[in-house]
């Protein structure tokens, strides 16, 4: 395996980049600052200081969630970087067998990931000479790591096999990783209460890597409230078997797809339609009203932006089509929670159900929107096109305003997929006006900070994958790293607790909609709308600068 050319040209470019440099810094200050602010007071363990067991709890799911934010960074984009380079072909012809190219990239994917999780030894050391976790536990966590760092490898390895660009490949591999964390949890959080079906809900949620965590450092977790011990397998039992049986799958759809590739399909140049029916019939028909039928080209009108017309007729809504499969998402959502209101299906509160309605709205626009901007500014360089825009009178407020724009009109439709969601929060008939405002000024708040971080990311980078990756880990920072306070209850509260929570839209939005949680808190929508308006318009002005700076003609 050493002598394969592939993974040593793989690990060498991946692991001398600052990229990977400036990941690795980032990885053990995160992993320190956990240890740190959580280290007992007494430096020692102790069975009453629940402190000495809820650092490793903390640390463990810090580690877990690091190594699955940087699985797609490394995997995700192996194959289809070489597609864009139009490099990958060039590999075949080459005397290396398509199952040395495979291995090349698989185990290089594999090993950066791997390398991460050895990265945090020393810090784990501590807690383990702490006393607050036993050797059994401390290999099974690190065995869950190293498992969990293979399977999304290999995961954002397959998704950049299908996929033709880098952007879209991190798009599936961050929506992939998102189902297999958080989507086995949702039958859970629903279903808990029916005693029928606990055994199936209970199984499910144990394929989830964060359960499996569980399940090693809380007793408790491992088997459910009115079912005897033994009568479910460990979650990490199940775990394990569902990554082993997913990892041979996929291994074996990486070798069928080398040996026997899919050739891309060329799609035929559209011709002018002249045909009156045909136009008649056209024009009545969705969506083709929406733009000319014809296929032809008019005169931009003077009120309008002529970045704006440009990406409306050579996207032709192609560009937003995770924006319209979002909406379609949502409409089937929408109909599983209104079914799920108007049967009661498994006794659950009003107060879960909004929060599975509002998890789901926060969590798509996080995963989604960031794409509509990710690529607004690297893909101008990627396409040489940045001489040309010096060369036309454009201003870089204008450029960047043609952009947005056609950002918010594809967010348009995602805005109305929400609105069946909404009518089922509605058909509780528990919230006032006030509260569904509030929770609406929120996710309006959070759809404009994520296009305001695309944006930023795309102006900071070359590269539109780097720009997509970058805008995901500071979002994910800022929507999945702020309920850490939660964790650590003892060391972070008052108002830097209060802080950090008021970063999370999750816990704003979910506060300000529900009766039973975080209630505890002030109220903290106002605080979250200035917060995040400000953050915003912070990465619009530097976006603004960065691109007054690209179409200067000193550039």
């Amino acid at each position: 395996m050493t002598n394969n050319p592939i993974l040593r040209r793989e690990l060498k470019s991946a692991l001398r980049t600052r990229v990977a440099l400036m990941l690795a810094a980032a990885y053990l200050v995160i992993l320190a600052g956990v240890i740190w602010m959580m280290w007992p007071a007494s430096g020692v363990y102790s069975q009453a200081e629940q402190a000495s067991r809820s650092i490793v709890l903390a640390f463990t799911v810090t580690q877990l969630m690091l190594v699955i934010l940087y699985a797609p960074a490394f995997a995700a984009t192996a194959i289809t970087a070489e597609k864009e380079q139009r490099s990958y072909e060039l590999l075949f012809a080459t005397l290396l067998r398509p199952v040395d190219i495979v291995a090349g990239k698989l185990w290089s994917s594999i090993l950066c990931l791997v390398i991460f999780v050895v990265l945090s030894f020393p810090f784990f050391a501590s807690c383990f000479f702490l006393g607050a976790v036993s050797g059994k536990e401390t290999a099974l966590i690190y065995l869950i790591a190293v498992v969990s760092a293979v399977f999304f490898g290999l995961l954002g390895l397959s998704i950049s096999a299908l996929a033709r660009r880098s952007q879209s490949a991190l798009i599936w591999t961050y929506l992939a990783i998102l189902l297999v964390c958080a989507l086995p949890w949702v039958p859970y959080v629903l279903l808990q209460n029916w005693a029928e079906g606990a055994k199936l809900v209970y199984s499910i949620r144990s394929v989830s890597p964060l359960a499996a965590i569980a399940s090693v450092l809380i007793p408790t977790f491992r088997t459910p409230p009115g079912l005897a011990a033994g009568v479910l397998p460990t979650p990490w039992k199940v775990y394990f078997l569902f990554v082993a049986v997913a990892s041979a799958g996929m291994v074996v759809f990486l070798l069928i797809n080398a040996y026997w590739p899919v050739s891309s399909r060329i799609r035929p140049q559209a011709k002018t339609i002249d045909d009156p029916r045909e136009l008649a019939r056209r024009k009545l028909s969705f969506p083709f009203y929406l733009f000319d039928p014809m296929r032809r080209r008019r005169n931009i009108p003077d009120w309008m932006n002529p970045i704006f017309a440009r990406e409306m007729r050579n996207k032709a809504f192609g560009g937003g089509i995770w924006i319209f499969r979002s909406a379609y998402l949502c409409f089937a959502v929408s109909v599983v929670l209104i079914a799920l209101v108007a049967g009661q299906l498994g006794r659950q509160t009003p107060d879960v159900i909004r929060i599975v309605a509002l998890a789901f709205q926060i969590g798509l626009i996080v995963l989604v929107v960031p794409s509509l901007t990710a690529g607004a500014i690297t893909q101008e360089r990627e396409k040489m096109n940045l001489d040309l825009l010096r060369l036309t009178r454009l201003r870089a407020g204008q450029f960047l305003r043609g952009k947005l724009q056609v950002a918010m009109v594809f967010l348009l439709f995602l805005v109305i997929g929400f609105l069946p969601l909404w009518y089922a929060i509605l058909y509780l008939e528990t919230n006032t006006l006030e509260q569904i405002l509030r929770c609406w000024a929120i996710i309006g708040a959070t759809m404009v900070l994520t296009l305001a971080t695309g944006l930023f990311c795309s102006s900071l980078v070359r590269r539109t994958a780097a720009a997509t990756a970058t805008a995901y880990g500071i979002l994910l920072l800022l929507s999945v790293a702020t309920f850490f306070p939660a964790l650590m209850p003892g060391r972070i509260g008052g108002s830097l607790a209060e802080l950090i929570y008021a970063l999370n839209p999750f816990v704003c939005a979910i506060q300000g909609l529900t009766s039973e949680y975080f209630q505890r808190l002030p109220d903290l929508w106002a605080r979250h709308l200035q917060l995040s308006l400000g953050l915003s318009l912070v990465f619009a002005l530097a976006a603004l600068i960065r691109v007054r700076r690209m179409l200067s003609p000193e550039s």
